[in-house]
């Protein structure tokens, strides 16, 4: 079943789509999604640079989205709702001396660390950066990080079967999980308070 959801065009759009919420900073990893597309493409369901441009162009998309909410919405907007995208006044106060001191290379840098590769668009859209700097060093890194990580399911291919066998044998069983992990995650994300004392979390 998951073999048929890679297959074709609506292969190529959920791939775009899912690396469009992985760019937004939501809880879609990259780690796992285009080594799929490595995957399949070694089985020929999926052309690997197709696969790897539409990871690419959906996590740039995503980057965007985040870049312009830092730029319209501000700061405010990210001290109140940062959470749901995993960021809080401490983390982003040192993302922004990275980008203050670092600027496009930091841009850059960042999307080869997990867990923070997505966060560096808020302080580039706060900082007003420049926009075709920010798509280019955007789409590069994520170029890099997306071919590698393709790279990885294609030469693996052997390993990812056994765990394509058991995702297909009970994929509605693990999409109803990940629906509700989802769910939880922006719950928590918006409603539960950060604990003081936490090195990374923003206390009132």
């Amino acid at each position: 079943m998951l073999s048929y959801v890679f297959t074709g065009l609506h292969g190529y759009v959920l791939i775009f789509i899912l690396m469009v919420l992985e760019g937004m900073s939501l809880p879609i990893p990259s780690e796992v999604v285009m080594p799929l597309v490595g995957y399949y493409a070694s089985l020929g369901l999926i052309d690997p640079v197709l696969g790897v441009l539409a990871g690419t162009l959906g996590s740039l998309v995503g980057s965007l989205i985040d870049y312009y909410m830092a730029y319209y919405l501000g700061l405010p907007f990210l001290i109140k709702y940062g959470r749901l995208f995993g960021i809080d006044k401490n983390r982003l106060n040192a993302l922004n001396r990275w980008f203050s001191r670092y600027g496009v290379f930091a841009v850059f840098g960042f999307r080869f660390l997990p867990g923070f590769r997505a966060l560096i668009s808020f302080p580039a859209g706060l900082a007003d950066m420049r926009i075709v700097s920010f798509i280019v060093v955007t789409f590069l890194g994520h170029l890099v990080w997306d071919s590698i990580l393709a790279y990885i399911g294609f030469s693996f291919a052997a390993e990812w079967s056994l765990i394509i066998g058991l995702i297909d044998r009970y994929l509605y069983v693990i999409t109803g999980i990940a629906v509700v992990i989802i769910l939880v995650y922006i719950v928590l994300r918006l409603y539960v308070k950060p604990r003081c004392g936490d090195s990374i979390k923003l206390c009132d």
